[in-house]
């Protein structure tokens, strides 16, 4: 968490100083086994808090994150370890879906293209 957290900061600055564009952090995830499902939901409340602290607060140099990877069902033969199958995981759903309604509620002006 330290390496993500100060990889975010880092990224995050250089966004605002440097490209003058938000920073969405893509493709991350925890590999994961069945039983490892509550150590999953806890590393992803400690990203999604740190992210939406990080685009509160950045005069939209944060702008979210995707996690890696949603599947449904059926799709086992593209596991890789990381994904994340939304009917088999309601606690981890969950997570995301308020995380989804945080950033929302923050009201993130729109980019417009020139």
């Amino acid at each position: 968490m330290d390496f993500l957290k100060k990889w975010i900061d880092i990224h995050t600055k250089d966004s605002i100083t440097i490209l003058k564009k938000p920073l969405i952090v893509e493709e991350f995830g925890r590999i994961i086994k069945v039983e490892d499902i509550e150590q999953r939901d806890s590393f992803l409340t400690n990203v999604y808090s740190y992210i939406y602290e990080g685009t509160k607060n950045s005069s939209g140099g944060l702008a979210g994150a995707m996690i890696w990877q949603i599947m449904s069902e059926g799709m086992e033969s593209y596991y890789d370890g990381y994904q994340l199958v939304l009917s088999q995981s309601p606690s981890t759903t969950k997570i995301i879906s308020d995380q989804s309604a945080r950033m929302v509620a923050l009201e993130l002006p729109v980019p417009t293209q020139n």
